[in-house]
């Protein structure tokens, strides 16, 4: 029988009913996880589940990750039924407005930001004492394109995102001491909710979105595969030590990380960093 990296761990992962937040959700389950599914569509990832399979959520409820009160009575819900949360997945995500910035809705750029970045600061700050407490957890954001380049086009996408691999970074530092890993996964271009938006904006995103509209269409876009088995990496007791850090589910070698933690660790690779002027 093959080891369970997560058997009986409480897992909560946020926007369940994405194409990667479902896709996680349903190996976390695979691995014997105690999984808290949300979502905020209309559809409930969970409803249509085999109850006698062993694949059943645990619990799921629907959440807006802009509403404080909402997130933190969630949290509370999580530990009321299962005493403790060991692993925080952020999938919660919006494209926000595509196109000029001068033309850009101030309702859709906030929106964006407020579900990118504020939400999960929200969903962290709600679980932090909880992991303090228990004396450790793991917290495991997605980012996105945008967050280590600059996106014309996208700002409210690249500046949210962004922001929210900073705030990994930073908090990484702040909990180190407290055996509470930090990280953020860039999963690649995944066929999803996004790319749909993206295809319907046409040349609103510029001449490089049409191209990777073009490359999405010929090749169907990334397995979601990678970013879910990066996940459960991270996840895991395997990923103890690693914090910090922004890793490419497609482009980083991260199968061998596990053996190569302590190196890692004392560079600035899978970070943001100024190159300087010369």
């Amino acid at each position: 029988m093959r080891d369970l990296q997560l058997k009986d761990k409480v897992c909560l992962i946020v926007g369940a009913s994405g194409a990667i937040g479902g896709a996680i959700a349903k190996r976390f389950r695979a691995e014997l996880a105690r999984t808290v599914e949300t979502y905020f569509s209309s559809s409930d990832p969970c409803q249509d589940l085999d109850e006698g399979s062993g694949e059943q959520c645990r619990l799921r409820m629907r959440l807006d990750v802009r509403q404080w009160l909402q997130v933190r009575e969630a949290v509370q819900k999580v530990i009321e039924q299962f005493g403790r949360i060991d692993v925080l997945i952020n999938c919660a995500g919006v494209l926000g407005p595509i196109g000029p910035t001068r033309d850009a809705s101030i309702e859709d750029w906030l929106h964006a930001v407020q579900v990118n970045l504020v939400g999960a600061f929200y969903l962290t700050r709600a679980v932090l004492g909880f992991m303090e407490e228990r004396g450790g957890g793991k917290i495991i954001h997605f980012s996105g394109g945008g967050a280590a380049y600059g996106r014309p086009f996208f700002t409210a996408y690249s500046a949210s995102k962004a922001g929210l691999v900073r705030f990994v970074e930073s908090l990484a530092e702040e909990v180190r001491g407290k055996n509470i890993q930090v990280n953020a996964i860039a999963p690649g271009p995944v066929n999803s909710r996004m790319w749909e938006q993206l295809r319907n904006a046409g040349e609103l995103g510029g001449q490089a979105a049409l191209r990777e509209i073009k490359s999405m269409d010929e090749t169907g876009g990334v397995s979601p595969d990678r970013a879910v088995s990066l996940a459960l990496f991270l996840a895991s007791d395997r990923s103890n030590g690693l914090t910090g850090r922004l890793i490419s589910a497609v482009h980083d070698p991260w199968e061998t990380l596990e053996q190569r933690i302590p190196s890692i660790m004392v560079t600035e690779a899978g970070t943001l960093r100024r190159v300087p002027v010369e």
